[in-house]
This record gives structure tokens, C-alpha cells and sequence, in this order.
């Protein structure tokens, strides 16, 4: 039976990482759903995506959010110019926890997740913590733009964040991406009656990924993120990416930042 207090501490990080991460065809999206003409002023610390509070501003709009301007860690990246990495061990998921609730502050909508979800990467164990998308893909690979990316936000001993990113691209509707928006809660509130959205259900087929050291993309912009972006790429349909950039009244990326010399590993064989 797990202990108490340590499902108390992972409900609390869940809540933490929910308010820091608040984490081919997109010229067709861009036109559907651009950012409101006529968003209202920002306070001082309340960033966005459009007007005063667009991610170029993160890093003024409050001293916390600092890294988001001078740090040389940050994501998201272009996947590009990465060295093979015959030795990286591989990834094993071992997701079998139900989620919590859901939870929707008007920039990413949240679904939360208890014990029993975990993350291996060689030495590296992972709790899963929460699940969340974002429209477009903040990600690209080899300066190719993607519509959808779905966050895998996970946390190790110590604190430390390990997140998987799942890339779509446009073709037939994704269930999962269904059950999520099917399960949205209206903004500011949160839904505790979670169907459909497994962890198990976001276990990847493939095997290769890419990972470097990162950031989370939303403010703090918190550096020593490690990141795990997998290569196989999942389908979304046109409609579910206009259907979850109206539930959040606009697109919600992060541009590409700085790779400043960091290392680009890719583990595993290439998607045929």
C-alpha cells in the first residue's frame, strides 16, 4: 500500500507543474483560429500568447519568469544536426494508473495523474505527473513545422522533470486526442469524472527518440528539463486541432529557441 505522504507530495507537484506549464499543414491552421483581435491588457505577471503577454515577453513580465529571456537552456528546439547514440538505453513505460481530474487555466488544459505510471530510462526512473497538448507542435524536426505535440510531464527524485513529447501531424483523428477534448473542463475549473484517458493509452509503438537538456516551455521557463521527443509521429485530424485552439481562444506554443551548443542525441532505429 503507498504511503500517504507521498501521494500527497505527487497531488502537490501535480498542482505545481499544472501552474508552471500554464506545458505540414499549419499555414492552413494559422488561418483558423488566430489570436483575438482585442485581448484584454495583461497584469503585470500574466503571460500568453498574444498581445503583452506573448512568449517573446515572458521574460519581462515578471523577475521570476527571467529565464525565459536569458537562459541558454531553453525549449523548445529545431531537431536537427543530432549525433546517433547506438548505446542510449531505451525507454520503458510502465503506465498503469488512472488519472485524477482535469484541469483548465485558459492556456493548457491538464489531466492529472496519481501513483503507479512510471518512466525508465536507463538509470533514470520517472513519475508520470500530468498530460497535456499543444497546438502547433512546439517542437520541429529538421525546421519542419507539426500542428500538434502532446507533454508527457513527469517528475524524478529530487524534484527534477523528465517530459516525452509526441508529435502529430496532420491524417485521421487521434481517439485520445478525442477523449481529451471530449474531457475539457470550462476554463478555471476542473473535472474530478475522467473517462478514456488511460496512461496506458499514450504508450508509444516506436522506440527511437531524441533528447537533450531542456526547459519547460512555459514560464518559469525552468532549465535542467530532461527531454525525451519521440520520433514516431501520431495522426490528428484538421478538426481536433481547431476544436483545441478554440478551447484555449487561440494557438498556445512556444517559438523554436537557441540550441547554444547543446547536445542533440537519437537513440533507437529511424520510422520507416
Amino acid at each position: 500500500m503507498p504511503c500517504k505522504h507521498k501521494a500527497n507530495g505527487i497531488r502537490k507537484l501535480g498542482r505545481l507543474v499544472r501552474i508552471a506549464l500554464t506545458s505540414p499543414a499549419l499555414i492552413a491552421c494559422a488561418a483558423v483560429n488566430p489570436a483575438p483581435a482585442d485581448s484584454p491588457p495583461a497584469a503585470p505577471d500574466d503571460w500568453g500568447y498574444w498581445g503583452r503577454g506573448a512568449p517573446n515577453n515572458w521574460g519581462d513580465l515578471s523577475p521570476e519568469f527571467g529565464l525565459c529571456a536569458t537562459g541558454t537552456r531553453q525549449s523548445p528546439i529545431d531537431l536537427v544536426d543530432w549525433a546517433e547514440d547506438s548505446s542510449a538505453p531505451a525507454m520503458s513505460f510502465n503506465y498503469t494508473g488512472s488519472p485524477t481530474e482535469v484541469n483548465h487555466n485558459g492556456k493548457v488544459a491538464h489531466v492529472e495523474y496519481g501513483e503507479g505510471n512510471t518512466l525508465t530510462v536507463g538509470d533514470r526512473r520517472y513519475e508520470l505527473v500530468s498530460m497535456h497538448i499543444h497546438v502547433h507542435a512546439e517542437h520541429q524536426v529538421n525546421g519542419q513545422l507539426f500542428p500538434a505535440e502532446m507533454h508527457l510531464v513527469h517528475r524524478k527524485e529530487g524534484g527534477f522533470l523528465g517530459v516525452v513529447g509526441q508529435i502529430y501531424r496532420l491524417g485521421e483523428p487521434d481517439p485520445v486526442v478525442q477523449a481529451l477534448i471530449d474531457a475539457y473542463p470550462e476554463p478555471g475549473q476542473a473535472s474530478h469524472s475522467v473517462t478514456g484517458l488511460n496512461a496506458a493509452d499514450f504508450v508509444p509503438t516506436g522506440t527511437g527518440y531524441y533528447h537533450y537538456d531542456g526547459s519547460l516551455t512555459t514560464p518559469p521557463c525552468t532549465e535542467g528539463v530532461d527531454w525525451y521527443v519521440l520520433e514516431q509521429t501520431r495522426t490528428i485530424s484538421q478538426e481536433q486541432v481547431n476544436r483545441i485552439a478554440a478551447l484555449h481562444n487561440g494557438f498556445n506554443h512556444r517559438p523554436i529557441q537557441g540550441r547554444n551548443g547543446r547536445n542533440l542525441l537519437y537513440s533507437g532505429p529511424r520510422q520507416g
